[in-house]
C-alpha cells in the first residue's frame, strides 16, 4: 500500500476531488476518507480508554469514507460511502438519503453505510456527505475539508 495523497478542499469547492474518484471509480480501485476541520476551542476532549471503548456511539468528529464499486466475478459492486458519527442509531432519519440509495447499515459504532447506485455525479455524492457529516456532527464544523486518497 503507498501513503496517501492528500487533497484539502472546502464544502464549496469540491472540484480538485472529482478528477480523482472519476480515476478511481473507472479503474475500480482505492478508497478516500474524507475528515473536516473544527476549530481548536471546539474540538473534543480525548476520551478516555475505558469509555471509547464501552461507548456506544461513534467519534465526536464525523470520518467520511468513499470507496468505488470493485469488480467481483465479472459483475461491478455499487460505489458505497459510509459516516462515522457521534449521533447514534437511525442516523437515516436525520438526514435525507436520496432515492435509489440503499441504507446497508445504520448502527450507532459502525455508522452510516449506503450504496450510491450507478450514475449519480461524484459532485452529489461528495456535496451529500459533507451535508450529512455537518448533520450528524455534535461540534461545528469550518467547511474545511482533507481527502486522504488511498490507491493500490
Amino acid at each position: 500500500m503507498n501513503d496517501p495523497e492528500y487533497i484539502e478542499f472546502s464544502r464549496d469547492d469540491v472540484r480538485r476531488l472529482i478528477p480523482v474518484m472519476e480515476e478511481m471509480a473507472e479503474s475500480h480501485t482505492g478508497w478516500i476518507n474524507l475528515e473536516p476541520a473544527v476549530h481548536v476551542e471546539d474540538a473534543p476532549a480525548p476520551r478516555s480508554g475505558l469509555f471509547g471503548l464501552f461507548s456506544s456511539r461513534g467519534p465526536d468528529v464525523p470520518f467520511v469514507t468513499w470507496t468505488p464499486g470493485e469488480v467481483r466475478k465479472g459483475r461491478t459492486e455499487p460505489t458505497t460511502i459510509g459516516i462515522l458519527h457521534p449521533s447514534g442509531p437511525r442516523a437515516k432519519l436525520k438526514v435525507d438519503v436520496p432515492d435509489g440509495w440503499v441504507v446497508l447499515q445504520d448502527y450507532s459504532k459502525k455508522g452510516l453505510v449506503l450504496a450510491v447506485p450507478p450514475g449519480v455525479a461524484h459532485i452529489d455524492v461528495v456535496s451529500w456527505l459533507l451535508r450529512a457529516a455537518a448533520l450528524l456532527s455534535n461540534i461545528p464544523l469550518t467547511g474545511e475539508w482533507r481527502a486522504s486518497v488511498y490507491r493500490p
